[in-house]
C-alpha cells in the first residue's frame, strides 16, 4: 500500500531540511509519497494525506493558539506524529515537574510567572546565585537567558513578550553543560544515535542559533537506558522523541524531551533515517 506522508515544516523556512530529507527518501524507498507544507500555509497542502509528521515546525510558539488550532485540526482528519495528546503534554515546559514525579533526574525547576517578584521567591527560597529562565512555552533557545541574582530586576525587564504571555521556567544552572549537552535521539522508544553539542566559550545555550559546535558520540548504554526510561514516563510513546540533558556521575540529567519539531541530527548518522522510516511504517501498517 502507497501512503502520503506529509512532513511539516514553517512559512518561515518551508523547505524540508537536510535532515528529513533523508527521512523522506527512506519513506520513499519503501513506497510512501512525501511532500514538505508549512503548518501556517494553505490547508489543502494536508489534505488526503495518510500522516502528518511534525518535523521543522519551528516558530510555533509565536503563535500559539494557532498552532494548537492546525493539530486539533490534523488529527482530527489524519495520523498526527506525534500525537496531538504529546503535543498537548509537550506545549508547555511545566512537563519538567511531571517527569520529577514520575523519578526521572531533572534539574530542580519552578515555574512562575514572569515577574521580579516570583522569580525573585525562588532565589530566595534555592539560595540560588544564578539560574536559567526560558519561557514556559518555547523552543530554539529564544528567551532563554542566564539570570543572576544580583541583576534579576534589570535582566527580567528585558525578557521577550513570549516570556511575559507563557510564564517562565526557572532552572538550576547546570556547569556541566561547558562540556556540552547530550542530544540522544529515538525512534519508538529504541536509541537510535547521539550528539554532543558544545557551546561556544562564555556561552551556555547549545541551541543552533549560537553556533555550537556538534559532534556524534556513543554514550554509554547506561546513559542511553536512562533517555529509553524517561521516555515510557511519557503519556504515550512517541513515534520520535529527542532526549537532551547532561551526565553528572554516570547518571543523565533531562534537561528537555524534544516531540514537535527536534532536529533529529540524522546526518550525523545516515542510517537512522532507515530506523525513523521502518517506525513510521509500523505505525501506519
Amino acid at each position: 500500500m502507497t501512503f502520503r506522508v506529509v512532513l511539516a515544516t514553517s512559512a518561515d523556512d518551508p523547505a524540508i531540511t537536510a535532515s528529513d530529507r533523508l527521512y523522506a527518501e527512506a519513506l520513499e524507498r519503501r513506497g510512501c509519497r512525501v511532500t514538505g507544507a508549512p503548518w501556517d500555509g494553505p490547508r489543502e497542502a494536508f489534505a488526503g494525506a495518510d500522516a502528518v509528521v511534525l518535523r521543522s515546525t519551528w516558530g510555533y510558539y509565536r503563535a500559539l493558539e494557532d498552532f494548537k488550532a492546525w493539530t486539533e485540526a490534523m488529527a482530527a482528519s489524519t495520523r498526527l506524529f506525534n500525537s496531538r495528546d504529546l503535543v498537548r503534554w509537550n506545549l508547555r515546559k511545566d512537563y519538567v515537574e511531571k517527569l520529577a514525579a514520575a523519578g526521572v533526574r531533572v534539574p530542580r525547576s519552578f515555574v512562575v510567572p514572569c515577574e521580579a517578584s516570583a522569580i525573585g521567591h525562588v532565589f530566595d527560597e534555592t539560595g540560588w546565585a544564578q539560574a536559567v529562565v526560558k519561557p514556559a512555552s518555547g523552543a530554539s533557545g529564544h528567551s532563554v537567558e542566564l539570570l543572576r541574582r544580583a541583576t534579576l530586576t534589570a535582566q527580567i525587564a528585558g525578557l521577550a513578550d513570549e516570556a511575559r504571555l507563557s510564564g517562565v521556567v526557572v532552572q538550576e544552572f547546570l556547569p556541566e553543560i561547558a562540556e556540552g549537552e547530550l542530544s540522544l535521539v529515538y525512534f519508538d522508544g529504541v536509541f537510535s544515535h547521539a550528539i554532543r553539542k558544545r557551546p561556544p566559550p562564555g556561552e551556555f545555550r547549545s541551541n543552533s542559533r549560537y553556533n555550537p559546535t556538534r559532534t556524534a558520540e556513543t554514550p554509554p548504554p547506561a546513559v542511553t537506558r536512562q533517555g529509553a526510561a524517561c521516555l515510557a514516563a511519557l503519556p504515550e510513546m512517541p513515534l520520535y522523541a529527542r532526549v537532551d540533558g547532561v551526565v553528572r556521575d554516570s547518571v543523565l540529567i533531562v534537561i528537555e524531551v524534544e516531540l514537535l519539531e527536534p532536529a533529529l541530527f540524522m546526518e550525523f548518522a545516515p542510517p537512522s533515517a532507515e530506523l525513523f522510516a521502518e517506525a513510521t511504517m509500523k505505525r501506519l501498517g
